[in-house]
């Protein structure tokens, strides 16, 4: 099929050489819409275009939010988790055997890992917390919530936490990737190089393991202001799915309950079912601090997990005693606020809600 372009022809007329004269001639009516245009423009439809485009950008940059109080979206976010269980389940076993030759137990009493299910658990997210850190970060369907990361999670929580036992710990997740789970990412949380749960030699050890076997993930050091310290092992499972392990020392778990507790108020965030009176409490007391409260809780968060991160360690124990293994508040805060306080305001909690 031949196309030929089709163009007006325009028949030069001295007459009217100019649509200045044409309009000066015509005494009766006059066309306005016949003046020179400032550029060349062709316009098909042009009004139908202009809002289709303003309604495309509209959608394009409208924010996808979830909504906790609405049937369809939870029942999406419920479905999803449950979905998470029994691979996590498979994974947090499959750990567990991995770890076993450094596990505290009767037979192998100096293992480096807490016994029982202090030393490897795993928990899938509350439904509704999955809603708020989906609508934080933008996802917009459940695909991509499934590759969040800490839908499901687990923890390896170490007696003491050195670099050398750190070590020992990657030299058994070789095992776990012998089995068919990829590390995606390593993030290595510690204030100072000196003060970290991994040496620079076990990452870079690991690193060239998972190389070995077509896994490629990114490995950093990072340092958070409030000195947390922890390693944070991104792992995808065989169906896809993106789990969080961390590990971490004792201590450090057992602060890391409490600061969150600051963190969700902070952020605004719900406190879980059981700790709503804490949460009635923070919203009485915190909005009374002054800025030289504010500024010494903040440093005395810092300070803690730094105690907490003492190296080398001060114990090989296995009972928690907070009195003892928490830093001692400063007097110029409200006592309701004292981690000691708030850690057996926890348990209580925990208990009733065992019972319930």
């Amino acid at each position: 099929m031949n196309i030929f372009a089709i163009t007006p022809r325009i028949q030069n007329n001295n007459q009217f050489d100019n649509f200045a004269s044409l309009n000066k001639r015509c005494k009766t009516h006059q066309y306005p819409n016949l003046s020179p245009l400032s550029c060349d423009t062709v316009s098909f439809c042009g009004k139908e275009k202009l809002l289709k485009d303003a309604v495309e950008n509209i959608n394009k940059n409208k924010k996808f939010v979830w909504n906790p109080n609405n049937k369809k979206s939870m029942t999406e976010i419920n479905v999803l988790c449950d979905s998470f269980k029994e691979p996590l389940k498979k994974f947090v076993w499959d750990l567990k055997q991995a770890m076993k030759p450094i596990i505290c137990t009767e037979s192998n009493p100096e293992g480096i890992i807490m016994p029982g299910s202090k030393g490897i658990h795993g928990r899938v997210k509350d439904p509704k917390k999955v809603v708020r850190k989906a609508n934080k970060r933008n996802l917009t369907n459940v695909e991509q919530i499934e590759k969040m990361g800490d839908v499901g999670g687990a923890r390896i929580i170490l007696r003491t936490g050195t670099p050398q036992d750190t070590a020992q710990v990657f030299i058994c997740l070789k095992e776990i990737i012998k089995k068919g789970y990829k590390v995606i990412e390593v993030e290595n949380y510690r204030p100072t190089p000196k003060d970290s749960y991994a040496s620079q030699k076990s990452l870079e050890i690991f690193e060239q393991y998972c190389n070995k076997h077509g896994q490629y993930p990114s490995i950093t050091n990072r340092a958070l202001p409030n000195s947390y310290t922890a390693i944070h092992i991104s792992f995808e499972l065989p169906d896809g799915k993106v789990i969080e392990l961390q590990i971490m020392g004792r201590d450090v778990e057992n602060y890391k309950e409490v600061e969150d507790l600051f963190y969700k108020y902070r952020w605004e965030e719900d406190f879980s079912e059981q700790y709503k009176s804490l949460q009635n409490m923070f919203k009485k007391i915190m909005p009374k601090l002054d800025d030289f409260q504010k500024e010494t809780l903040e440093r005395y968060h810092k300070d803690s997990y730094e105690y907490a991160r003492q190296i080398p360690p001060r114990s090989f124990r296995l009972k928690f005693a907070p009195e003892k293994d928490f830093l001692p508040f400063p007097y110029s805060l409200p006592p309701e606020l004292d981690p000691v306080s708030l850690y057996y305001q926890m348990e209580k909690c925990n208990k009733l809600k065992a019972k319930s």
